[in-house]
């Protein structure tokens, strides 16, 4: 049985990135860049006016001196004239310095009358002037390959003039769920079924990590159907089968991974729930009829606590790090327990917890009474899991804790 790391490890090791495609920006949000991303023009693209004023040479300007008003200038305007000596431009914030000026008496330092502009002080070149390439220069990176792609850099992309972006294609990831007792959301109850869960949390979780989701639907305890079912979806990127892992005699999952070729790499992890998880690999024609490429096999457990915290854990990151990310890795982050807490079983729990903020803006974590794979009731009464490691004994209240947080 692996490590989580272990695990991990194993089902990150040698995936490479999906094809490059180009994107709009818009479409680039969250994304990793295929390649590096670089300014397309100088920032700012011309010398323009950090105010509102008047664009003068700073040679004519002296205290009480009147300059006489030339043509003015505004935001998305060029003027065609030189400035003359003398004289003095109008020009709004923004707007590009017409030829000859090298500096801007801002409007609060400068009295207008009579068509002159007087200056109150005398100003230095320069003043109040954004040059040309002062912020970037064409060909500054922006974004280097396989960093992702977030609003604070598309916002300088776009500023710099880049419209699209090379990005890695998102992968398909092919859903099917197995149980012949398993009803449809929201279908009238039946004796001895439950209603299926984990098609819509799975769907929801991968697409949330930029994954395109084939829904093959509910596959009955059917051998044949099962293999077909199976077969089929190794044609797309991931295929994910919910339930049907284990070694039970309706369970047709892991004969239908060997009988289409996948080769197992790993079966149950020391984890908490979802120790049944199960990965594989198999090389396979793509999608499109062209070329070959590995696709991803996991088996989740069928309980949805189990399937929730593997897809996060060990699937999530495998689909970023198709898309080109290359240190994806379990979304955690740091907090605090604020009762006693501990592993169960020897294996690194995660424990359905309710997580705020504490007085301190440290996020704390209390762990939900009820515990286990089975207790959908207290997933719902939760905000995530707080971790508590194999080997790590009682925890107390106050300990740090990694925490997976669902919101």
């Amino acid at each position: 049985m692996k490590s989580i790391d272990e695990a991990l490890a194993l089902i990150l090791e040698g995936i490479a990135p999906l094809d490059a495609v180009r994107v709009p920006l818009a479409e680039a949000a969250g994304r990793a860049a295929a390649e590096d991303a670089a300014a397309a023009v100088d920032l700012p693209p011309f010398d323009r006016s950090a105010m509102d004023g008047y664009a003068v040479r700073s040679a004519d300007t002296s205290q009480g001196v009147a300059l006489r008003l030339a043509g003015g200038v505004a935001a998305g305007e060029v003027s065609a004239e030189a400035l003359q000596p003398g004289t003095a431009a109008p020009i709004s914030t923004g707007a590009a310095l017409p030829p000859g000026a090298d500096a801007i008496l801002q409007s609060e330092l400068a009295e207008a009358a009579g068509g002159r502009v007087t200056p109150a002080q005398a100003v230095e070149p320069g003043r109040h002037v954004r040059v040309r390439g002062e912020d970037l220069r064409a060909g500054d990176v922006l974004a280097r390959a396989g960093e992702a792609l977030t609003v604070p850099r598309l916002s300088a992309l776009a500023s710099a003039g880049v419209g699209e972006l090379a990005v890695h294609r998102r992968p398909r990831l092919h859903l099917l769920v197995t149980g012949s007792e398993l009803l449809p959301l929201g279908a009238p109850p039946e004796p001895g079924r439950i209603h299926e869960s984990n098609g819509l949390m799975v769907s929801l979780l991968a697409r949330r990590a930029g994954a395109e989701v084939v829904d093959a639907g509910v596959v009955a305890d059917d051998r044949e159907a099962t293999f077909a079912a199976v077969e089929a979806g190794l044609r797309d990127d991931v295929l994910v089968v919910s339930g049907g892992v284990s070694v039970g005699p309706h369970d047709h999952v892991k004969p239908a991974f060997e009988a289409c070729g996948v080769e197992e790499v790993l079966w149950r992890v020391r984890i908490k729930p979802g120790k049944p998880m199960w990965f594989g690999r198999t090389q396979t024609t793509s999608s499109s009829g062209t070329g070959r490429r590995d696709a991803l096999v996991f088996g989740l457990p069928g309980n949805p606590l189990s399937s929730i915290v593997c897809f996060c854990v060990f699937i999530e990151p495998a689909l970023r790090r198709l898309q080109g990310e290359r240190d994806a890795r379990p979304r955690l982050t740091r907090g605090r327990l604020t009762v006693p807490a501990g592993p169960s079983d020897g294996r690194t729990t995660f424990l359905t917890a309710r997580i705020a903020p504490g007085a301190d803006g440290v996020l704390e974590a209390t762990p939900t009474e009820r515990q286990g794979s089975h207790m959908t009731g207290a997933l719902g009464e939760s905000d995530g899991f707080a971790i508590a490691p194999h080997g790590s004994g009682g925890l107390d209240a106050g300990d740090a804790v990694d925490l997976l947080l669902l919101a």
